[in-house]
């Protein structure tokens, strides 16, 4: 017999934390998160002063054997129109009936609060983990994003679920700079009066940290789940990624007044360190993401935007050119993009350009609330 059992205490709450460890302890592939931050962001995210939110294990004869957490954005469904509920930190045992329970139980708390779509799996915003991955189980997921088991796409498609996106990740062997890339950044440059600023510490950085993110909000705001980012939120990500920025991988771009018109955050790859800290930073786990940030032959980039004003003017191309030199300049072998809707025309540019491949594919998927009868019946 399966047992759904909604998390309501810290031990609960750890155990959810914790189960994909013991899910994936076997998988070289997958990027165990900080126990600490998973704990901070269930319990204290800022988002969460407009999102509701519940958790469930599924347990089996006493063992735990999946999880799930639904979330109602009531700031976004308010935006966007919509009567939303999301599901997220969903992992299972490869059992359809336990994937079932799990995802049923969040569609009926959907249903109670009135919403008729649910979809998934994403978190409060689309500046945290989200999609499943679909394509790639054979690669090692960055830190910004989840691993899954293969049988994971197929187990919510039999529930009824169907696609709405796919984000795409590339592989980009890092080489010279592509001839193309460097004559029309230098073009750009000329005709646009915008050039880049990267700045000397992290002080310094910080001072610039709030006017970043908001450039970032007014970068994404046609973006797929994206909502803007309240002072509250972006006070948050300042202080949780800035801390460890590696001041080269961050530039600015400025227009010929200092105004901010784009950013670009890159990062060394972590995913080894986090899988030698094993979700713990003490007392050891920290040593391995201290070497990672000094001495990596991998790059992870996570965030570039630009104003709209500014999105057919090709100053993404001084990024471009700019983030070459310096990968090469820190011996970078290899970087890996951050997931990309795959119908953004900046996925055109990797296979144009650049020696790569594609890494991963992952993918939302949603699904009315009010198919739920007619659907079991068919399964039946």
């Amino acid at each position: 017999m399966i047992v759904i059992k909604e998390v309501l205490s810290k031990k609960e709450l750890k155990d959810f934390v914790r189960f994909p460890k013991i899910l994936y302890k076997d998988s070289p592939h997958f990027v165990p998160p900080l126990d600490h931050a998973e704990m901070k962001d269930l319990t204290r995210h800022p988002a969460l002063d407009f999102c509701s939110l519940r958790m469930w294990l599924a347990y089996q004869e006493g063992e735990i054997v999946g999880r799930i957490a639904g979330i109602i954005n009531h700031r976004c469904n308010e935006l966007k129109n919509q009567k939303r509920i999301r599901f997220g930190w969903f992992d299972t045992i490869d059992n359809q009936e336990v994937a079932k329970l799990l995802l049923q139980t969040v569609e009926q708390w959907g249903r109670e609060n009135g919403m008729d779509t649910i979809a998934g799996p994403s978190r409060f915003s689309n500046m945290q983990k989200q999609a499943m991955l679909v394509d790639g189980f054979d690669k090692t997921s960055s830190i910004e994003a989840d691993y899954n088991f293969s049988y994971y796409p197929q187990l919510v498609e039999n529930w009824g679920f169907e696609k709405e996106v796919d984000y795409i990740q590339y592989k980009v062997k890092v080489l010279a700079v592509p001839e193309p890339i460097e004559r029309m950044a230098k073009h750009v440059e000329q005709r646009s009066k915008v050039s880049i600023r990267q700045y000397k510490s992290k002080k310094e950085l910080k001072k610039i940290g709030i006017e970043f993110f908001k450039v970032l909000n007014k970068s994404y705001h046609q973006i797929f789940n994206f909502i803007p980012l309240t002072d509250k939120e972006i006070d948050w990500v300042v202080k949780g990624n800035f801390g460890v920025a590696v001041l080269n991988l961050i530039s600015v771009l400025e227009d010929e007044n200092g105004k901010l018109v784009g950013i670009s955050f890159c990062l060394p790859s972590l995913s080894e360190a986090f899988q030698k800290a094993n979700g713990k930073l003490f007392p050891f786990g920290w040593l391995p993401i201290l070497r990672a940030l000094h001495k990596n032959d991998k790059v992870d980039m996570y965030l570039t935007g630009i104003l709209p004003e500014y999105a057919n003017s090709g100053v993404h191309l001084l990024y471009h050119k700019q983030l070459n030199e310096t990968f090469l300049e820190n011996g970078y072998e290899f970087a890996f993009t951050s997931q990309q809707l795959e119908d953004n025309p900046a996925n055109r540019i990797w296979p144009k350009y650049y020696d790569c491949e594609p890494f991963c594919r992952r993918r939302c998927y949603k699904k009315s609330i009010e198919n739920h009868a007619e659907i079991a019946e068919g399964k039946n």
